[in-house]
C-alpha cells in the first residue's frame, strides 16, 4: 500500500546521500565558471599589454573560453557520480554528428583560424568586401565584425570573409589620391597647373616622393579635366581629400579660374 510517509523517508534518505555530491557539483560549476571568466580576462589583458594583434586576442579568448566552459561542465557532472569517460565518448560521437549537421559553423571556425594564421588583415584595418566595408573591430570564432563610417556594425561569417575578394585599404603605409578638376576652355592651362602645383606643394600631408602628377586628363563638353595625383600616408587619405577640395576652390577663386557648370542658352528669334 502506498504511503506518503515511506515515500518522504525514502526521498530524505536519497537527499542526504546525494546532498554532498549536489553541493560539490554546484560549487565546481559556480567556482569553475567564475575562474574561467577570470582566466580569460587575465589572458586578454596580458596579450593586449604584450601588443598582440587584437584579432588574434579576440579569436583565442573566445576559443579558450568555450573550451574552459566545457571542461567545467564535464567536471561538475563528475561530482554527481556520472561516468566522465562515457560522457567524453558520447561527446566525441555526438561531435561527429553535430559537425556534419553544423558543417557551415565548422567552416566558420576553420576560416577564423585561417584568418588568424594567414593574416590577410588585422583588427583596425579598413576593408571592402562583397557584403560591406568598414574597420575590423573583432575576429571571433564564428564571425568577423566590421564598423562602418556611420558607426554601424556588420557581422560577417568567417567562411564568407575568406571566400570574398578582400580589398585592404590599410595594408600599405601610403596611398595615392586621385583628384579631377574641370576648368573652362578659355582658361590658361599653364596657370591652372601652376596653381594646382602650388596647392599640393604647400600641403604638408602631400608626400614629396613620389612626385605629385598634374596632367590634362580629358576634354569634356563644358571644360577640360585636370588630373591631380598625389601620394599621402594611409591615415591621412580622407583628411587630405576634403582639404584639397576646399583649398583648390579657394585657390581657383583667388586666381580668377572658373569652374564650368551646365547651363542652357536660349536664343529668341523675332517672327513677323
Amino acid at each position: 500500500m502506498f504511503s506518503f510517509q515511506n515515500y518522504g523517508e525514502q526521498f530524505m534518505n536519497w537527499l542526504n546521500a546525494a546532498l554532498p555530491r549536489l553541493l560539490g557539483c554546484v560549487l565546481v560549476l559556480g567556482i569553475g565558471w567564475w575562474l574561467s571568466n577570470q582566466l580569460v580576462r587575465l589572458m586578454y589583458r596580458g596579450m593586449i599589454r604584450s601588443k598582440t594583434d587584437t584579432g588574434i586576442v579576440t579569436f583565442l579568448c573566445s576559443l579558450i573560453k568555450a573550451a574552459l566552459k566545457i571542461i567545467v561542465c564535464v567536471t561538475a557532472a563528475a561530482q554527481l557520480g556520472i561516468n566522465v569517460s562515457s560522457i567524453i565518448a558520447a561527446l566525441g560521437a555526438a561531435g561527429v554528428a553535430v559537425g556534419l549537421a553544423l558543417k557551415d559553423n565548422m567552416a566558420n571556425i576553420a576560416s577564423g583560424a585561417q584568418i588568424i594564421f594567414t593574416k590577410p588583415f588585422r583588427a583596425g584595418d579598413y576593408l571592402a568586401l562583397q557584403d560591406g566595408e568598414g574597420t575590423v573591430e573583432r575576429i571571433e570564432i564564428m564571425f568577423t565584425a566590421l564598423r562602418t563610417f556611420d558607426n554601424k556594425e556588420i557581422v560577417i561569417p568567417n567562411s564568407t570573409v575568406t571566400a570574398s575578394v578582400i580589398t585592404n585599404y590599410s595594408a600599405m603605409e601610403t596611398r595615392r589620391l586621385d583628384l579631377n578638376y574641370e576648368v573652362g576652355y578659355s582658361e590658361d592651362l599653364s596657370m591652372v597647373k601652376e596653381v594646382l602645383a602650388r596647392v599640393t606643394e604647400e600641403n604638408s600631408m602631400v608626400l614629396k616622393d613620389p612626385v605629385p602628377l598634374i596632367v590634362v586628363g580629358e576634354h569634356k563638353e563644358s571644360g577640360i579635366v585636370i588630373g591631380v595625383k598625389v601620394w599621402c600616408k594611409t591615415e591621412d587619405y580622407w583628411t587630405l581629400y576634403f582639404n584639397m577640395q576646399e583649398t583648390v576652390k579657394v585657390a581657383f577663386d583667388k586666381a580668377g579660374i572658373t569652374i564650368p557648370f551646365r547651363q542652357l542658352d536660349v536664343h529668341m528669334n523675332n517672327v513677323g
